[in-house]
């Protein structure tokens, strides 16, 4: 072999032995496991474990064990541990798991070889309160344990905590379901759990609950406390309900602002759930919070539906704007829409621009004459004598387009948005107050003449003229019920037979539920009613969905953004825990799958 080839063959095996030594991991078994907790009368409590470790063959020497601790107000200078009998150093706060500490082993366990490592600690309030007996105390933890993919085989885990002799053992109870062993000792009593054939790579939570009158303290615990400390260590709860309140938040922000302030939203998306991760109990706090956010936030949204009207440029003081149809004066009313959409068809019944093909529900049709231009309908209708207003064109229009659709199915949105609109256009530079005040004076004035007219016909062809002003009145059903019930009920002209049934009772007959229904007012209300179930603000376009508009923030994030972009492209261990908590009903914060 040439020494070129040796130097390039030792080169190689240098690599593969380096590429192997970089590649080992931990691995090891813990045959053994015992861990001893001694509480005390100041609700501390001391843990010892004694832990034999056999280093598989092959594997990363042990050089460093990781201890998880129950909570982080441990003090390293409480701590203690041994291998093999001698004393190690230097022990730390755990680079590898969140709670806990490492201590380094010197000299290390090498592949194939055991070692003994014992461990103690003392760690204040461990023994709490136990909330399901005020004698008792309750103290509750889990040995320590590491990651599935270091551990090897099965471990024989034994657990003893250690009580005064005073106690009587029949008094002590377990938790959890884990039952105990109870042993007396010479000066002292135990329980103990055993774990045959026990992997420790999860936590094996324990709890004994032991009469508290030897103790000088508890930590005291409420229900509130109880709750709060299981939401503080339980990482995965909060991660889950953490998700569902980002949900839960942007179905309320954009509920709330109608859809709109989505460069505001991203920002919030972001931190406030970092927020949340931070501090538990902000997180907490916000759950009510969102709860309260979403109820007044749907009756902001529901009260704010009934209004409809846009800002119109009224004049304190100015001129009263008269000329307006009942439709017209029912938007500046700001009637519920459905019975805005009904006088408009009312109106155009009356004018004969459309007739009534079914009455439940509501159909119309326009007839064959009218089925033409706007011009040309304009022209007919004059000649016949009536006056087809501006608003009422689209409607015409979209009967024509759908002949025999019912009216409630019809999608007339734009067509009242457009009578919305031209009502505000044309309200401009006039007095609302004094223009509402003064078309309640004309639905006044109508009851009042209609209620003088005495002969049944003469009053019938009073209120077919009248009918858009009658029906404006606040509750106009109650007043054509008292005709009805007085046995001569009201039928428009241009009904025909679809209040046939409404000609009511002798005169001197009771009136039933049944007649007042079928009535003109109560076929009237049904219609309005079904007229209502599409027709809102938010569907017709004149009012947004949220209770605050945002758009404009959009607006200025966008146009931040593309400045900025013009700008630029101009410019070129060992895990585990032990836990205390009281009584039940509680769960433990642990760090797991350490070395």
């Amino acid at each position: 072999m040439s020494a070129r080839r040796l130097t390039l063959t030792i080169f190689v095996l240098l690599l593969v032995m380096c590429a192997t030594a970089g590649a080992q991991d931990y691995s090891f078994s813990v045959p053994e496991m015992v861990l001893e907790v001694v509480p005390h009368a100041d609700a501390s409590a001391t843990f010892k474990y004694t832990i034999l470790f056999q280093n598989n063959a092959g594997a990363h020497p042990i050089n460093v064990v990781d201890i998880g601790l129950p909570h982080r107000g441990y003090d390293i200078e409480n701590m203690s541990a041994t291998l093999n009998g001698e004393t190690v150093y230097n022990i730390s706060r755990s680079t590898y798991i969140d709670v806990g500490v490492e201590v380094p082993l010197v000299p290390q366990i090498e592949p194939g070889e055991s070692g003994l490592v014992t461990f103690e600690a003392t760690m204040p309030d461990m023994v709490y309160q136990d909330t399901t007996d005020p004698e008792l105390a309750s103290l509750r933890f889990t040995p320590t344990w590491w990651g599935s993919q270091y551990v090897t085989g099965t471990t024989e885990l034994i657990i003893g905590v250690y009580l005064p002799d005073e106690i009587d053992l029949d008094r002590v109870v377990w938790q959890l379901g884990q039952e105990f062993q109870k042993v007396q000792l010479d000066d002292r009593k135990a329980v103990v759990w055993v774990f045959p054939e026990t992997r420790v790579v999860e936590e094996h939570m324990v709890g004994v609950s032991f009469p508290k009158a030897w103790m000088e303290r508890v930590v005291e615990m409420t229900a509130f406390g109880l709750a709060y400390k299981w939401w503080e260590e339980s990482p995965n709860v909060r991660l889950i309900a953490g998700a569902l309140m980002v949900v839960l938040f942007a179905v309320w922000f954009f509920r709330f602002t109608g859809g709109t302030g989505g460069c505001l939203f991203t920002p919030l998306i972001i931190v406030i759930p970092i927020a949340w991760g931070v501090s538990p109990a902000l997180q907490l706090i916000s759950i009510p919070v969102l709860i309260l956010l979403l109820v007044f936030s749907e009756r902001m949204i529901k009260a704010k539906r009934r209004t409809y009207l846009p800002p119109i440029e009224s004049v304190a003081g100015g001129e009263i704007k008269r000329g307006l149809t009942a439709p017209e004066a029912a938007v500046i009313l700001e009637r519920p829409l459905g019975e805005v959409l009904t006088l408009v068809i009312f109106g155009l019944l009356s004018k004969g621009l459309v007739v009534m093909k079914e009455e439940d529900p509501l159909t119309v049709e326009v007839p064959e004459h009218f089925q033409t231009t706007r011009g040309e309908r304009r022209k007919i209708a004059a000649e016949l004598g009536t006056v087809i207003r501006g608003y009422e064109q689209p409607f015409l229009d979209s009967f024509m387009a759908e002949p025999g659709r019912p009216v409630p199915d019809l999608d007339l949105s734009k067509e009242m948005k457009n009578l919305i609109t031209n009502v505000v256009d044309r309200m401009k530079g006039f007095d609302l107050e004094r223009t509402k005040e003064y078309y309640e004076s004309i639905v006044y004035r109508a009851w009042k003449e209609a209620q003088k007219v005495g002969e049944v016909e003469k009053r019938d062809e009073y209120v077919d003229h009248n009918i858009g002003w009658l029906m404006l009145a606040p509750p106009p059903r109650r007043r054509f019920h008292v005709w009805h019930s007085a046995g001569r009920g009201y039928t428009p002209r241009w009904a025909g037979g679809a209040t046939a049934s409404a000609s009511g009772p002798e005169v001197g007959g009771r009136t039933s539920a049944g007649d007042v229904a079928a009535s003109f007012s109560g076929w009237a209300e049904r219609v309005s009613g079904r007229m209502a179930s599409s027709m809102d603000p938010v569907s017709v376009g004149v009012r947004s969905g949220g209770v605050m508009n945002l758009s404009g923030v959009d607006k200025v994030g966008m146009d931040f953004l593309n400045s900025m972009a013009e700008s630029n492209g101009s410019s070129g261990g060992g895990g585990g825990c032990a836990c205390a908590c009281a009584g039940c009903a509680c769960a433990c914060a642990c760090a797991g799958g350490g070395r």
